[in-house]
């Protein structure tokens, strides 16, 4: 059984987060002179009864600008702007749309829906609420399964961000499985949600230029805020993968080349990400840290902030160093005893760290 728009507002885990912004009102209790605004924009043939939701994104309160969801579907209209209709039967996707500079949703990939009024707590609760609505009313094909066929464009955004969150590792890890699968869970997309887990399961072969080659082939079908904001969380997802920050400059060089924004709009972009994560990732590294590793690192000599399977690779072929055969052959058996202890403990925690970092 489908559930109606009316009964999906009384159920839906999102309705109380936009029942907490002062520009989002319900039926029945939305304000006559709102909807007598709405109405300049409303098609011909909706009734102001038919309105459920009604987001008033003007400054003095008009209402004139903003969103009214029906039954049947949503109406949009900007200041200075044309209206819009989305019905719900031609929605397939609504996402989110919050940047350094966005703050907005997007229908199907490309029409972009501002507000201006509401905080992105509200735009991520909004997208969330709609697409729960498009799903439910698309109807349920054969055994009740909705399609989960992916869309292209999400595909190729999924699989540079694992190309770059791997990049360093050349493989996953149990850090990286976890932020991949933190980052797209919050979309709320199922077809994401099952092409994240296919994903984690395999090992990774991509092709850095069979990538680009892919994002050429769809950039024309994506929004140009989609573009802008994929690159952000792509530069996010380099510094995740410990990508060198001058490759990263460089990966987005080609991004940027590839997908047709200018480099000119992000000039700090990956400076900025990259310290903002250096901070962030090092105090979690130290606090997540357990006794066993923490004397792991002080026995190898490496600082738990910086600890990565390169220091971790550099410091025990230096520790290892000290204790080659040809060094102690000569000494008694009990000093060379002591001394291939201490190897087995350097390789002891050169375990422990392995297994921590997860190579």
């Amino acid at each position: 059984m489908v559930m109606s728009i009316s009964d999906r507002i009384q159920q839906s885990q999102w309705v109380p987060l936009l029942r907490g912004s002062d520009n989002i009102y319900f039926a029945p209790v939305i304000p006559n002179k709102k909807l007598q605004g709405a109405m300049s924009y409303l098609p011909h043939g909706v009734n102001p009864n038919e309105v459920l939701i009604l987001i008033d994104d003007t400054v003095f309160g008009s209402a004139k600008a903003g969103m009214c969801l029906t039954a049947k579907g949503l109406f949009y209209k900007a200041s200075f702007e044309d209206e819009q209709a989305y019905l719900f039967e031609h929605i397939q996707q609504v996402e989110a749309d919050i940047g350094i500079l966005s703050n907005s949703i997007l229908i199907n990939g490309h029409d972009e829906l501002n507000f201006s009024q509401l905080d992105k707590g509200a735009i991520r609760a909004l997208a969330a609420f709609l697409k729960e609505c498009c799903q439910g009313l698309h109807g349920r094909q054969g055994n009740g399964q909705a399609s989960t066929k992916i869309d292209t464009e999400m595909q190729i955004m999924i699989d540079l961000f694992a190309y770059f969150i791997t990049f360093s590792a050349g493989q996953w890890n149990s850090r990286s499985k976890e932020a991949v699968s933190d980052h797209f869970t919050k979309l709320n997309d199922k077809a994401v949600h099952q092409y994240v887990e296919k994903l984690l399961k395999e090992q990774m072969h991509f092709d850095y230029e069979d990538l680009l080659h892919r994002l050429a082939d769809v950039k024309d079908k994506l929004d140009y805020n989609f573009r802008r904001e994929m690159i952000e969380q792509l530069v996010y997802a380099m510094a995740l993968g410990q990508v060198k920050q001058n490759q990263a400059d460089l990966f987005m060089t080609h991004l940027c080349r590839v997908s047709n924004v200018s480099r000119a709009v992000f000039p700090d972009l990956v400076k900025i990400v990259y310290q903002c994560m250096a901070g962030e990732m090092n105090q979690k590294k130290v606090s997540d840290l357990t006794e066993e590793q923490l004397q792991a690192c002080k026995l190898l000599e490496i600082q738990p902030e910086a600890l990565s399977e390169q220091t971790l690779q550099v410091a025990y072929r230096e520790k290892m160093a000290d204790f080659h055969p040809d060094k102690y052959q000569s000494l008694p058996a009990s000093v060379q005893q002591l001394i291939e202890q201490q190897a087995q403990q350097l390789n002891q925690a050169r375990a422990v760290l392995k297994a921590y970092l997860g190579v």
